[in-house]
């Protein structure tokens, strides 16, 4: 086999256009979209910060797939969200045609919650397992079953984070506690090495989490809700941007949207 060198090439003549039928331009020109996923605890938040997305005027409309029938935290805080129920896998697959199509005037997709819809995944694969094997325990996948629904999920996410348009995902938290070293580290809950898989699929992976601390008036103990941007020690979290502070004190879309797409330190710097 013989070698051969290139000849280098003139940065002048470097032009967007195609390359092997692919579309080739400046990384600055692409499209101003974030896609993110936020995991927490339940009761902490997670539903009502990805729907303040509907506050932000770039992202809205937003459609918000409530996997897991917990939006009542919306009618109060942003009634004007677009929200579709999802219970099996077909339903979910028709959203995702629809919204591929280029049909629908949402520019982002929540999807409410990752850890829910590997559940229903899960449920609808031994549905059908049972209906060829009716000796089969619904309740007891084999290795082929957990791995035929940690595909259908690896494909799922990658296919809403490369639509066009914003894509946030929640997730419940899991925590792990080493049995030698007593440390407990934190990252979103789905099975094995599925939820590290499912943060590297994302370019923002944060967690959500409530702190008691002291009000500095009153001296009264305040739960505040807090966002962490990067990975501790112990905590799974991802900036791929490099523009986040390590924390956000209660935190909105508005100012994830602004800080992620537009370099902004807050929603309020010009």
């Amino acid at each position: 086999m013989t070698t051969t060198t290139l000849p280098p090439v003139e940065k002048e003549k470097l032009r967007p256009g195609s390359l092997a039928g692919l579309q080739v331009g400046p990384v600055k020109e692409r499209p101003k979209t974030i896609n993110v996923l936020v995991y927490g605890e339940p009761g902490v938040g997670k539903t009502v910060l990805s729907g303040s997305a509907d506050a932000v005027p770039e992202m809205r409309p937003i459609l918000h797939i409530d996997v897991e029938g917990g939006t009542l935290s919306l009618v109060d805080t942003y009634p004007e969200t677009n929200v579709v129920r999802v219970q099996t896998w077909d339903e979910m697959q028709n959203v995702y045609n629809e919204l591929h199509s280029g049909r629908t005037p949402y520019r982002t997709v929540i999807l409410d919650s990752i850890t829910e819809i590997q559940k229903f995944s899960m449920h609808e694969i031994m549905r059908k397992v049972v209906e060829e094997h009716p000796d089969r325990d619904p309740d007891v996948p084999s290795m082929r079953e957990w791995g035929k629904s940690i595909e259908q999920i690896r494909r799922l996410v990658r296919a809403f984070r490369d639509l066009p348009m914003n894509s946030i995902v929640t997730a419940l938290a899991k925590s792990d506690k080493d049995s030698k070293t007593a440390v407990v580290t934190w990252k979103p809950s789905l099975p094995g090495k599925l939820a590290d898989e499912v943060a590297g699929f994302l370019d923002l992976v944060f967690y959500y989490y409530m702190k008691t601390v002291k009000d500095e008036e009153t001296g009264q103990p305040l739960q505040k809700r807090l966002l962490l941007t990067s990975a501790t020690g112990n905590v799974t979290a991802k900036d791929r941007s490099g523009r986040f502070p390590m924390l956000l004190e209660e935190p909105t879309m508005q100012q994830i949207y602004d800080i992620a797409v537009k370099g902004k330190k807050n929603s309020e710097d010009d």
